[in-house]
């Protein structure tokens, strides 16, 4: 009998904030609500409780924890294992292949399905990993419904591993923050007239070594050799002494061109992406990249590394430019071109945001999902 009931399984043991606004499992959710179901959203801490609950399209939304025991960056949980308890539901996805969850599922239940998005070994010390694919990966991919991954590095990485019938959907944006009216604060204000006045780079994110936070300064430098008059807008959080350390070996005149905001709410990202005259993401290791979907929907033309959104939203669609070496000189001749050619930078930006809200927006992805659950029922 079907339920109409989905339960979406967070294994990791990495912290939920639904404060943030891309906690990607409730963006999904709303979207499987809107096309009927019920859904549960579940992670692991040390308590039993329902955090939330919402009616969506006259259907429920919960949030909810549920104690587990922790094996290093993995939860372990008996009662969500309980055939029982997973029979209310029509299927139940799981997220990452890596997580011990993921296998102990696949044993239990033929509903399983599988949402992983890791190109790399994100959550084992290296000599684990080996052992863990040696051991559970046939049974994974022999039990599991449907598997489906965030990225084509994601697919390429599993396949290596010996896993079959990937289906790359990617992750989706909640455009309706960015659509909806919302009251501009003042320190939007005062940066939009900032890059409204001035030709501004813009970068969006942490400030650390996985980023490149360093390798963004250096481009910034390549990029003002020959335009002077251009500035860097950097938004985004990072320890002040790494910072300081690496803003200091630039020129007082390049510091000076730098308009530095720490945090900035997410909704009035809608006011700043469409200034910028080129959005920068080098990021050394991206499973996918939020800040890819945000700009390309609200018209930052993109300068981009090869990480796990480029690969899915970019490469080979005309929708913004990847240089796959951190070579300054490389990335700062990206810029140029959208500096020079504004007919070009136009196409790119528009082909980006048909992109993002035709097949990149929850309801389309969970379309999707749908599709392929009831294709191979």
């Amino acid at each position: 009998m079907v339920k109409r009931r989905i339960l979406y399984i967070k294994n990791s043991s990495s912290k939920v904030n639904l404060n943030t606004y891309n906690v990607q499992a409730v963006g999904l959710g709303k979207a499987f609500c809107r096309l009927g179901y019920d859904y549960d959203f579940l992670f692991f801490t040390n308590e039993d409780k329902v955090i939330q609950e919402n009616t969506i399209c006259g259907h429920q939304m919960r949030v909810l924890c549920k104690r587990g025991l922790r094996i290093l960056r993995s939860y372990y949980c008996r009662e969500v294992l309980d055939q029982d308890y997973l029979k209310q539901y029509d299927f139940v996805i799981s997220t990452e292949y890596g997580q011990l969850m993921t296998y102990f599922l696949s044993k239990v239940s033929d509903n399983i399905v599988l949402y992983s998005g890791p190109y790399y070994n994100l959550f084992k010390l290296p000599f684990v990993s080996p052992i863990y694919d040696a051991l559970f990966t046939k049974t994974i991919n022999y039990n599991i419904k449907c598997k489906f991954v965030k990225s084509k590095l994601a697919k390429e990485y599993l396949e290596n591993k010996g896993y079959t019938d990937l289906q790359n959907i990617g992750v989706a944006l909640d455009i309706e923050r960015f659509d909806a009216e919302v009251e501009m604060q003042s320190a939007t204000q005062k940066l939009m007239e900032y890059m409204s006045q001035n030709r501004c780079i813009l970068y969006v994110g942490a400030l650390s070594d996985r980023k490149n936070f360093p390798f963004l300064l250096k481009v910034y430098q390549h990029v003002r050799r020959d335009n002077p008059d251009v500035k860097f807008v950097v938004i985004g959080k990072g320890k002040k002494q790494y910072v300081d350390r690496h803003m200091t070996k630039l020129t007082e005149e390049e510091r000076s061109g730098i308009y530095r905001l720490e945090q900035i709410d997410n909704a009035q990202l809608k006011y700043i992406y469409p200034l910028a005259k080129a959005f920068l993401l080098p990021s050394k290791l991206e499973i996918f990249g939020m800040v890819l979907l945000e700009s390309m929907y609200l018209g930052a033309p993109v300068v981009t590394s090869w990480n796990g959104g480029s690969s899915t939203l970019i490469d080979g669609q005309n929708t913004g430019m990847i240089v796959k070496e951190f070579d300054a000189a490389k990335w700062a001749e990206a810029v140029q071109t959208y500096l020079d050619d504004e007919e070009r930078t136009l196409e790119i930006t528009r082909n980006a945001r048909n992109l993002i809200e035709t097949e990149y927006v929850w309801d389309a992805l969970a379309k999707k999902m749908l599709d392929k659950i009831n294709l191979d029922q």
